[in-house]
């Protein structure tokens, strides 16, 4: 079936659209905002609230501390937004806890990331921050810990060869767990236009370890069942999960069993019609751009 673009129903064929959810989850960066928020973002969530829908934000940036986050919802005119937000690293400290972890944690992730999880009582280790000057050095990084548990990635933008030979020596032993957060191979670092992400370091140490890491970031369908049970949404065909990113976002909707809408601020239309197994369900330029239908919603 071929994605529906919203801007063109016409008013009953836009009201069947949303009929069909309840509950509304979107990815932040590129959506709510870039640099500054996007125009008409907070006005699209208020009149999807006064429409009767609970609205629930899910990103995979753990690289935002709270106060940034709050800052940037404000300024959208979102109310409790960041209450309402779901992360990498608030899955992955739930995760650990759930399985009462009690050994230490090799973060090849951001500060933000190891900040929270350190938060809630979750020994860290990390580093090192930089290399060496002859190769046969990094001999050292080969050397087993016995007190890390488990290693974890989320979107250290400083990865290193150092980092992964460590990652990988780890992950030798069976019992130390994997887990990675954001996955993504490439971010919108500017607008309309993808660079490359830190997703591509955790292939690398899932490749060389024949590993699979428990996916607690998009587009992982344990962080969709988990923004779903942080939500008390019980019903993924209920959700509408709106993203600009295809693979992160649109996959998750689907690895979810969600309804997907892309917003096309990081992708062209064509982008989106060059995947022929990942396509979105809805589109629509922006959200600022629906805002016109909604009021004339009753």
């Amino acid at each position: 079936m071929e994605p529906v673009n919203l801007m063109s129903l016409n008013s009953s064929e836009f009201k069947s659209f949303l009929d069909s959810f309840d509950h509304v989850f979107s990815d932040c960066d590129g959506v709510v905002w870039t640099k500054v928020p996007l125009p008409g973002v907070g006005e699209f969530f208020d009149r999807m609230k006064q429409l009767g829908k609970s609205v629930h934000f899910v990103s995979n940036n753990s690289l935002r501390p709270r106060k940034n986050y709050e800052d940037l919802f404000a300024a959208a005119k979102i109310s409790d937004g960041y209450e309402n937000l779901t992360v990498p690293s608030t899955a992955i400290v739930e995760y650990l806890k759930s399985i009462n972890f009690n050994k230490a944690v090799y973060c090849v992730t951001c500060p933000e990331t190891m900040n929270v999880l350190q938060s809630h009582g979750i020994a860290c280790k990390y580093g090192p921050e930089v290399g060496v000057k002859q190769y046969t050095d990094y001999l050292e990084f080969l050397i087993d810990d016995e007190e890390v548990g488990a290693v974890v990635f989320d979107s250290d933008f400083n990865v290193n060869l150092a980092k992964l030979y460590k990652a990988i020596t780890y992950l030798e032993r069976p019992d130390v767990i994997y887990i990675s957060g954001a996955t993504d191979r490439y971010v919108p670092l500017k607008p309309g236009q993808l660079s490359l992400g830190t997703g591509v370091f955790t292939e690398i140490v899932s490749l060389e370890t024949k590993r699979v890491p428990i996916l607690l970031g998009k587009p992982g369908a344990a962080f969709g069942q988990f923004a779903m049970k942080r939500a008390g949404v019980t019903d993924p065909s209920r959700v509408l999960f709106i993203g600009d990113m295809i693979e992160q976002d649109v996959g998750l909707g689907k690895a979810s069993g969600f309804k997907t809408l892309l917003v096309l601020t990081n992708n062209t239309k064509e982008d989106m019609m060059e995947h022929p197994n990942l396509k979105p369900d809805f589109y629509a330029d922006s959200l600022g751009s629906l805002v016109p239908q909604l009021n004339k919603i009753q």
